[in-house]
């Protein structure tokens, strides 16, 4: 009986293998050349096939092509969400519908009255566009219940994805970007240059994705400023005299976020190792945020079992903390977890759009988003005993309430409703430096010029 039942065991497996290795869902789905959803925001979509290479090359291009002329010519923010596993670029794929939802409660955000009041003195038009870009890849890869068996090779093939064509998509964003915002362009056309922001957001596969195209760079950067080399082996301790940072750590657009990554813990240990060495200004805002729900049980259980599974093909481990690295999910490991998410009924928000007057924008330019936050009846909170550090350029958020619920309720009202302000306001904080940059430097220059005319004078 016990051998019928190995054998019946072993023809699932080798049959979901085999199917796993079929076509199912292997061509690019039907959409418009251009999806515009209303005045207030576009929706782009560009698919990658099994390989991480467009199906349509000239598609992609189009949407480079389309955010490089908005963002020449007004306030643009560039949302690029990856799905993740069960999900593709379906046109009644839910993930699709509810990112085009999403990018509404946005674009809501920043049509305030206050706001765009703001925008017009500080950018020299009131007006702002948002690009969504929904990034479809073969997440599913069988019907129905049968792709819960493709856990192994859908994550394979979300490192594929990762470093290929989306990894070129996501750099030539990156440099519109710092086209766009290069503070020279500032100088040159003062009161009257628009802003770009550019937040990535990957879920489960498709945080793998994000997180392979971006890390290289905010490796990079924190490499420049670190004073020691890590050691991914070792639970990272902060030193006694942190390096202290003058200018912020500057690395893939503005914000990436990650939730409930399907990845190993292992991939962020380096990141970990490097900004904990560091101190960062006033002026520093969060570049890495990820988010774990406390009843995950994909990433709490079948994550884990699938590592164990290809353990004994691999090396031992030369500890148990790189074996947890490389069998527990991104966020799930209590040594790298940095805050909380909560309910926080009828406390107020931290920020409110009478922080843009004139008179108080000095509070969203100096907000430390990794404090003690609160936006729409939720706060986030440092966890007791984390190894805190203020003004952080990293977050690792575990959430409870059912605020993101399981392994795909990333979605729901009261998590949207945290993350727009929460993503608003941190765009705003990069737009009020920008114009108190410009002021100091003018500021300066004008008193340059009286004491040359002083001196002239006499």
């Amino acid at each position: 009986m016990e051998g019928m039942t190995t054998l019946v065991l072993a023809l699932i497996v080798g049959g979901a293998l085999l199917l796993g290795g079929c076509s199912f869902y292997n061509h690019p789905f039907p959409v418009a050349k251009t999806t515009a959803v209303s005045p207030a925001f576009d929706l782009r979509i560009v698919q990658l096939d099994d390989f991480g290479s467009f199906w349509d090359p000239q598609a992609a291009a189009r949407v480079i092509a389309d955010v490089e002329a908005q963002a020449n010519g007004g306030n643009t923010l560039v949302m690029l969400f990856v799905h993740g596993w069960h999900h593709n670029a379906d046109p009644g794929d839910t993930n699709l519908a509810s990112f085009r939802e999403s990018l509404g409660q946005l674009a809501d955000q920043f049509s305030k009255p206050l706001r765009r009041e703001a925008r017009q003195q500080m950018t020299g038009s009131a007006d702002l566009k948002i690009i969504g870009i929904y990034v479809g890849w073969r997440g599913r890869s069988l019907p129905g219940l049968l792709d819960y068996a493709t856990m192994w090779w859908r994550k394979d093939a979300a490192e594929r994805v990762g470093d290929g064509d989306v990894a070129e998509f996501l750099e030539r964003l990156q440099r519109i970007y710092l086209r766009a915002n290069a503070f020279k362009r500032y100088q040159q056309n003062p009161g009257n240059t628009p802003f770009m922001g550019l937040v990535t957001i990957g879920h489960s596969f498709g945080a793998q994705v994000v997180l392979k195209s971006v890390s290289h760079e905010f490796e990079s950067e924190l490499t420049e400023r670190a004073p020691c080399l890590t050691d991914a082996v070792a639970l990272p301790v902060a030193p006694q005299n942190p390096q202290a940072e003058r200018v912020p750590i500057d690395s893939f657009g503005d914000l990436n976020i990650l939730l409930n990554p399907a990845l190993e813990s292992y991939q962020y240990a380096r990141i970990d190792g490097l900004y904990r060495q560091l101190t960062y200004p006033t002026t520093q805002s969060p570049q890495l945020v990820v988010f774990s729900a406390d009843n995950d049980v994909p990433r709490q259980s079948y994550f884990p079992i699938a590592r164990a599974i290809t353990r004994p093909f691999r090396p031992p481990f030369r500890n148990a903390y790189q074996g947890a690295l490389w069998g527990e999910a991104l966020g799930e490991l209590a040594s790298q977890q940095t805050h909380e998410l909560r309910l926080a009924a009828g406390e107020p928000d931290a920020l409110t759009d009478e922080d843009y007057s004139v008179e108080r924008r000095h509070r969203i330019a100096d907000y430390d988003f990794t404090a003690a936050t609160v936006f729409s009846g939720i706060r986030l909170s440092p966890l007791p005993g984390s190894h805190l550090i203020g003004n952080s350029p990293v977050a690792v958020i575990v959430t409870h309430d059912r605020i993101i619920d399981g392994h795909d309720g990333i979605f729901l009202p009261g998590f949207e409703q945290f993350l727009a302000p929460y993503i608003g306001f941190i765009e705003g904080k990069r737009v009020v430096l920008r114009y108190q940059r410009y002021l100091a430097l003018s500021n300066a220059g004008q008193d340059d010029t009286a004491s040359a005319n002083a001196s002239c004078a006499r």
